[in-house]
């Protein structure tokens, strides 16, 4: 599985190493970027069975509406520092996760929607 990563400059890799332990024993490619327009471009390249976007206020709105545009079924999590949840229904996000974030909810989010994409593909 290929989990695509959009954190704000110097967060990647703190993100990338919750991720890898929250989804323990799973295991999948990590792809960090730190823009949405970055993240736009690796869509482009290989496909991804997890986007999380964890950008704080308008800009992580600004990706995840630019990412739900561009790949409708693609299991999105969402981690910002206000609570956007509502946007988040809007744009079909199938996490949204407010700011400071516990070590079980990320477990819990990330379980969550790789099992949901392992059943979608499955249909």
């Amino acid at each position: 599985m290929n989990v695509a990563v959009c954190a704000a400059f110097l967060e990647e890799d703190v993100w990338e190493g919750r991720l890898i332990e929250a989804a323990s024993p799973q295991r999948f490619d990590i792809t960090e970027c730190n823009s949405a327009r970055a993240l736009l471009s690796m869509l482009e390249l290989k496909p991804f069975s997890l986007l999380v976007v964890a950008l704080n206020g308008v800009a992580g709105l600004d990706a995840v509406r630019q990412l739900r545009q561009k790949v409708p079924d693609v299991p999105i999590l969402w981690i910002s520092d206000e609570d956007y949840s509502l946007f988040g229904y809007q744009y079909r996000v199938t996490c949204f996760l407010q700011r400071p974030v516990s070590d079980m909810e990320l477990r819990e989010a990330v379980t969550g929607c790789l099992q949901l994409r392992k059943e979608e593909m499955k249909e």
